[in-house]
This record gives structure tokens, sequence and C-alpha cells, in this order.
């Protein structure tokens, strides 16, 4: 079986001169680039800038959050399943990481609460898989046993949806990201990640649970 190539609609909405957390605007480029391209469909991007409890905690200043349109998650979900767009995967907020890893109790009930309904949300598009971005890559100490146990006493109440870890960069000590993505069951393998920190050989053991692979390039005509 060949492998089905997606495109992100979080930064492909620049096609459009969209920008990545304009909803609406995204939709109708990602419905423009699966007319005039050869991808099989897209991996949608839960911003946390639609999120109208707290500003996000990553990349804050690429937008004014203030001004960010705001949507629930049954809304998006409304949206796409009239738009009926072929989703392959699902990235959860990128802020899930560092509310699960927060020092403040209440951050990680929030972190927990996302974890949750990105899942449902995903289960419900009738995608398989739910990529996250679990810990926060610029703290050097956190649990991740305790890490781990949170995150599987949640995904699996999904077993429909392979809930899959993102090697991406971290500061805890002695550790790298294969180091943290192999303690899981599915495992999203980022190549500029991987080579940034000279490891891509090393999730050849794990091939087998790599369930999606992401990689920078170009879409020029219909290639």
């Amino acid at each position: 079986m060949s492998n089905l190539i997606s495109v992100s609609s979080a930064p492909i909405a620049r096609f459009g001169d969209k920008e990545y957390y304009d909803l609406i605007g995204t939709i109708d480029v990602l419905k423009k680039v699966l007319q005039r391209s050869a991808v099989d469909g897209f991996e949608f991007q839960l911003e946390p800038e639609w999120d109208s409890e707290k500003p996000p905690l990553t990349d804050a200043d690429l937008a004014d959050w203030t001004k960010t349109p705001k949507y629930k998650l049954e809304e998006i979900l409304k949206i796409l399943r009239h738009e009926k767009l072929p989703i392959l995967s699902v990235h959860a907020s990128r802020d899930i990481g560092n509310y699960l890893c927060s020092d403040l109790q209440e951050d990680r009930e929030k972190g927990r609460k996302l974890l949750n309904e990105s899942l449902s949300f995903t289960e419900n598009l009738g995608v398989k898989i739910c990529v996250f971005h679990l810990w926060d890559t610029w703290k050097e100490r956190f649990d991740i046993a305790s890490l781990k146990s949170a995150f599987l006493g949640i995904s699996n109440q999904f077993p429909k949806v392979k809930a899959s870890v993102e090697n991406i960069p971290t500061h805890l000590g002695g550790c790298t990201p294969f180091d943290l993505v192999e303690l899981f069951d599915w495992v999203t393998l980022d190549l500029r990640w991987a080579a940034l920190y000279d490891e891509l050989d090393a999730f050849e053991p794990i091939v087998d649970r790599i369930v999606n692979v992401h990689l920078r390039g170009k879409l020029e005509g219909r290639k």
C-alpha cells in the first residue's frame, strides 16, 4: 500500500494570502489546493489562537490573540464535515505539552482537557491519527513517567485513534527527542528535528510505530 501525501492546514493558508488562524480562509485554500495538486489530503491543525479561555503559550508573538477569531471544536467539526475535505490526520494544539509540563495544577488540568478534546474531535471526524507536541521544549526538568501516565490514561479511552507523539526538540537533561518518543505506542517523525539531533537512524528499529512523517517542501503546479 502506498503512503498518502498530505499537507498541513497551517502554513498552506499562505497560498491564498490567508493567516494560519483564519479558519474560513484556510478552508477555501484547502479546497483549491485539492483541485490543483496531487496531494491526497490534509493534516488539520487545531490552533490555540481559537481558544477563547487563554492566549497561546507558544509562539505568542505570531498573532494578537485578542483579535483572532474564536471557535469551539463543535463548530470546527461542523464546518469540516460540511466541506467533506479529506483530513488524514489532526494536529492537536501546539500548547498541550506546555500545559502538561507546567508546575501549576490549573495548567496541567487544562492540558488534559485539551488532550481529551483533541482525541474526541479526531474520533468524531472519523480520522485515525492525532499528533501531539507532548512536552515543553524549553523545560529542563519534568517527570516523563507522569506525563506518559497522563497521556495514556486519556488516549487509551480512544482506541480508534492513534495518539502519535512527535519528536519535537527537548531540553530535558540527558534526553533526546527519540529517547522520549520511543516510550509511546505511536510516533510522528519530523525529519527536520531528527536531522537537528542527528538521530534519524535511531528511528529504524521503531519504524512499525511511525504513523506520520513531517517534512518540509514546496508545492508547485501539480507536484
